[in-house]
């Protein structure tokens, strides 16, 4: 029975129709089992920072896994201890909690959010709403789900958590209109990942600062997708000028092992209290060692440098193929090695997808006709032009 044959009897069918199978990985390039090279663009969905089979980071991991994998969160571990350190190095004075994964990570958000509002409203349930924004997209728990303001997302899983509203991105009035007293925080992501790569005005944050701090409310940032070196700047926060008073990462943060942390600021790193959140596996040693080396890779490496200028190569590049097929791209936007360019209809980005994977190229679709460009750090100048050279070419054969 085939790997394909495998997945169709045995798993349960929540992914669509899938025919591809991978079998190995090196740096830039995803080896599939059709025995060709492909050059992987989507980095596992922005999560291999430091792209496939990084040495230092295989030899961090298997040199914890043959130590102590996992010890639970009864006990301490240098490698938790290590990694909290570095994160509040690099974000800012606070704490940091560390769990599984970008879901997680917005779900203790989300109840940083409801303790905060308890807090300082003297009981629970007075102060509690969380304001996010349209076409945002936060995770799929319930609790998340309910955060994500996206109907296809949404759908089928009512009733949701009570306590969420939702306001347009880049809209000031709009969040303005959707505060009052009993709102506890507003979460946004600072670049919009899953619907298409959108940045925020950083006017737009400044103004949901303000608003915050009117209300007496948090501001939480999602840097799942867009942080851990990708905007240009270790996050995207810090890109704009606009610290939060809390945020998640994930995906790029554990180089390819799941892991997930928030970070709060100093003046709310005790809403927390012994008892009041936990997790089994966050915070495992492999999982912390796997972190600690890709924070390491990037800093020896200069990475996040490198992501700032390879974005503007990669940005320079897309604009100039869209502005010679315009007919096709409708426009391209995005943030240092976190870029998309929107197709017009009927143009489609699955097929469009589809074309560009036959052609040696990986990217991911988003939207409702986009496909992100999400590299690893450590993309080189001659893989950022093989890239749109591959896009170049895959849209004159779609023309002729």
């Amino acid at each position: 029975m085939t790997t394909y044959e495998k997945y169709s009897k045995y798993t349960i069918p929540n992914y669509g129709e899938r025919d591809f199978v991978v079998e190995s990985g090196k740096g830039v390039w995803l080896y599939g089992a059709d025995g060709k090279k492909y050059l992987d663009f989507g980095a596992g969905i922005a999560v291999l920072s430091i792209g496939h089979a990084n040495p230092r980071w295989v030899k961090a991991v298997a040199s914890q896994a043959a130590k102590l994998a996992h010890c639970s969160n009864l006990y301490l571990s240098k490698p938790h201890a290590d990694l909290a350190e570095k994160l509040v190095n690099k974000i800012g004075a606070g704490k940091v909690f560390i769990c599984n994964s970008g879901t997680e990570a917005n779900e203790a958000l989300i109840k940083a959010a409801r303790l905060h509002g308890a807090a300082v409203s003297g009981a629970e349930g007075k102060k509690y709403r969380i304001v996010t924004a349209l076409d945002g997209f936060h995770g799929r728990t319930l609790g998340a789900l309910a955060a994500t303001a996206q109907e296809k997302v949404q759908r089928g899983y009512s009733p949701l958590l009570p306590g969420f509203t939702y306001a347009r991105y880049n809209d000031l009035e709009s969040f303005e209109k959707a505060m009052g007293d009993d709102v506890a925080a507003v979460l946004v992501e600072p670049v919009q990942g899953e619907s298409g790569v959108t940045p925020a005005d950083a006017k737009f944050l400044k103004g949901l600062k303000k608003l915050c701090k009117k209300y007496n409310a948090l501001l939480l940032f999602d840097e799942v997708q867009c942080g851990i070196g990708r905007s240009g700047k270790f996050l995207a926060a810090q890109k704009y000028g606009v610290m939060p008073d809390g945020l998640s990462m994930a995906k790029g943060l554990g180089g390819g092992f799941p892991i997930g942390a928030i970070w709060l600021s100093r003046k709310y790193a005790s809403l927390f209290k012994p008892g009041s959140h936990g997790t089994t596996f966050g915070g495992n040693p492999l999982a912390c060692s796997a972190a600690n080396a890709t924070l390491s890779e990037i800093d020896s490496k200069n990475l996040i440098k490198n992501a700032a200028e390879m974005g503007e190569r990669l940005a320079k590049g897309l604009s100039n193929i869209a502005h010679g097929h315009s007919e096709v791209i409708k426009l391209t936007r995005g943030l240092g090695l976190m870029r998309s360019v929107l197709f017009k209809e009927p143009y489609s980005n699955a097929d469009m997808c589809r074309r560009l994977r036959n052609a040696g190229l990986i990217l991911i679709p988003a939207g409702s006709n986009a496909l992100r460009f999400l590299p690893p750090l450590n993309v080189k100048a001659s893989e950022v032009d093989l890239a749109l050279r591959i896009l170049e070419k895959t849209i004159k054969e779609l023309k002729k």
